[in-house]
């Protein structure tokens, strides 16, 4: 038995666990596709960082002598 390797016993849980991660994530994404898609809403929207407008320090807006 290598390092790599493992028993049928102990790929079990494994498996398990790889099998419900991929469901929780399909679960998500159907979800936030579904809110998309019909507007519902339920998840926190951000906005994209480009589409922020960028307000100048007050420091620079001192006018010059």
């Amino acid at each position: 038995m290598g390092i790599l390797t493992l028993s049928a016993e102990q790929a079990r849980p494994l498996r398990r666990f790889r099998r419900r991660a991929w469901a929780v994530i399909a679960i998500c994404l159907f979800a936030r596709g579904a809110d998309a898609a019909l507007g519902l809403n339920l998840t926190d929207h951000t906005n994209q960082v480009a589409a922020q407008e960028i307000h100048a320090c007050a420091i620079s807006k001192e006018p010059l002598i």
